[in-house]
This record gives structure tokens, sequence and C-alpha cells, in this order.
């Protein structure tokens, strides 16, 4: 809240220094950019290629209004103060950035590795074709782990899109019967083969 006021200011003053031409080049690439985020988001929290259920529009919203408005900024800071001041804020605001990111970021617990056992399981034995709904919590994320090699391991297209049904099924019926430790799965930065179970509240 503290830097909103300067950051308006900046983005103003920008605004009114920049030609309508840049200021549309510039609407234009932040929408492009809000739209690879709203897009790209939901995937990288998913996991590749387990059913993405549609866009972060929110999220794509807000990435393309921070373009826009880092470039008036940006554009602001060079009209002021011109290149050298410029330079030297972008530096110490980059620096700022990351220091309170380290500083305030949430200690989630670490994505465990993928056991190796996974890998055997999925090379040697057959997929299951039990219903989720009569595996326990625990199966089911042994059975997650290593669908994700048997997607790797998937010797063509048709193969390739049952496991995904597959890993579907998994990710929707763990979500039904552990909702918040789901979350807290994904808030950690699920991996397409880690394991959600020490997440999870229900062990059954």
């Amino acid at each position: 809240m503290v830097l909103l006021v300067p950051v308006c200011t900046l983005a103003v003053v920008g605004a009114a220094n920049t030609s309508a031409d840049a200021l549309i080049g510039w609407s234009l690439l932040g929408l492009g950019a809000g739209v690879l985020v709203a897009i790209g988001a939901p995937r990288l929290r998913r996991g590749r290629q387990v059913g993405v259920r549609g866009p972060d529009l929110p999220l794509g919203v807000a990435a393309a209004a921070t373009f826009v408005t880092f470039c008036l900024v940006i554009a602001g800071l060079l009209a002021a103060f011109g290149g050298g001041l410029t330079t030297a804020a972008l530096l110490l605001f980059a620096g700022a950035g990351l220091w309170a990111g380290n500083r305030y970021r949430p200690r989630a617990r670490a994505t465990p590795v993928a056991n190796p056992r996974d890998v055997l399981a999925a090379v040697t034995l057959p997929a299951s074709s039990t219903l989720v709904t009569d595996m326990g919590t625990e199966e089911l994320c042994v059975a997650w782990r290593r669908s994700y090699y048997q997607l790797v391991l998937a010797a063509d297209e048709p193969a390739r899109r049952l496991v995904v049904q597959r890993r579907q099924e998994f990710l929707d019926e763990i979500e039904r019967r552990d909702g918040s430790g789901f979350r807290r799965w994904l808030d950690s930065g699920a991996r397409a083969g880690g394991d959600p179970g020490p997440y999870l509240t229900t062990g059954s």
C-alpha cells in the first residue's frame, strides 16, 4: 500500500509521455501475456496431462494489468529521472523484491521424491482396473504416482489417453475425499509424479 501512490503517479506520468501507438502496443502485449498466464497457470498447478478445468481468468487479468502498469512505470521513471536513475531504481526494486520473497515465502513441505519402486511397478505390473471409489486413499496415491510413469511409457496416443483419463479419476477422487489436503498439495508445487499423501488428512 505504501508504494501504491508513487506507482500510480509514475504510471500517469508514463502514460502522458508515451505515444498512442506505444500504449496500444503495450496493451496488446499485456493482453497476450494475460492469456498465456490464464491458460498456463492451471496446467502448472495440476501437472502435465492431468486434465485442466479451464483458464484462470482473474490471474490472467492481473498479469495483463501488471505488465501494462510496469511498462507505464518504466516510462514514467525515464521521463522524470532519466536513464541512470531509472536503472538504479529498477535494480533496487528487484533486490528488495527478491529479499521480500525469500523473507515472507511460506515454508511449505517439500514435495516428496517419487519412489524408484514406482517406476519398476509401472513397467512390470498391469495398471489397476479397480474403481477409484473402492480404493483406499494410500492406494490412490500410489496409483497416481505410478500412473505418471505409465503415461511416459505409453506406446501410442490411445493408450496415452486412457492413462490421462485414469489420472484424472485419481485426482477427482482425492479432491473429493480431502479437498483441503488436495489444495495444500497443489499449493506446495505439486508435480505430475509427486505424492499427495503427506498433505492429506484422510488415510483410509
